[in-house]
């Protein structure tokens, strides 16, 4: 499970809700990799109580996206608030660099609010492009870490996961692919 590692950093306790769509029962997980220069961490579920993560239906983009393509978010953002129902913003890509010129992050233009780190950027076609990092106040900027930095970071890791190329929401509405992606999309709670 990829997050950003400013979610998990100072954690004791990991948890993951949200698996296979189920939102009682919590999965212990830890920290198996993280990039902290460019703010990524991989987690693992290691939980006796957990089986597996069905085959998810996209894949994690190698591309770097253009400016003006559509993007959009699929997250948690303020639980306490806003509840536990998955939440959906969208917007383009603004910029192929993010805070201060950073090569390694994307500007976009999706509203996201505080809990919205770690979450998946999705291309159009429903592809993961990024991960949700940060945000300006003052300038209403979101960033995303591009997916190459995410794919070197799984690589490093020891039996690194075979990741699918396949992409089972090529042509479904943007409602469909939130049906289907929002099985894979998954509330990290810490202590």
């Amino acid at each position: 499970i990829a997050t950003s590692y400013h979610v998990v950093e100072d954690a004791t306790k990991i948890q993951i809700r949200g698996v296979n769509g189920d939102f009682d029962n919590a999965f212990k997980a830890k920290i198996i990799s993280f990039d902290k220069n460019n703010d990524l961490a991989i987690l693992k579920i290691d939980d006796s109580k957990f089986h597996e993560i069905n085959e998810i239906p996209y894949s994690i983009s190698n591309r770097v996206a253009e400016v003006g393509e559509n993007i959009f978010v699929l997250g948690y953002p303020l639980r306490a608030i806003m509840g536990d129902e998955i939440k959906l913003t969208n917007g383009l890509i603004s910029s192929k660099s993010g805070f201060q010129g950073d090569v390694t992050s994307y500007q976009i233009s999706a509203a996201v609010q505080a809990g919205n780190s770690g979450c998946p950027l999705f291309n159009e076609a429903g592809n993961v492009i990024g991960i949700i990092n940060a945000r300006l106040f003052v300038e209403s900027a979101a960033y995303a870490v591009k997916t190459p930095y995410l794919k070197i970071l799984l690589s490093s890791i020891e039996n690194p996961p075979i990741l699918s190329e396949n992409n089972s929401l090529s042509g479904k509405t943007l409602s469909e692919k939130v049906k289907e992606i929002k099985k894979y999309v998954y509330i990290i709670e810490t202590e």
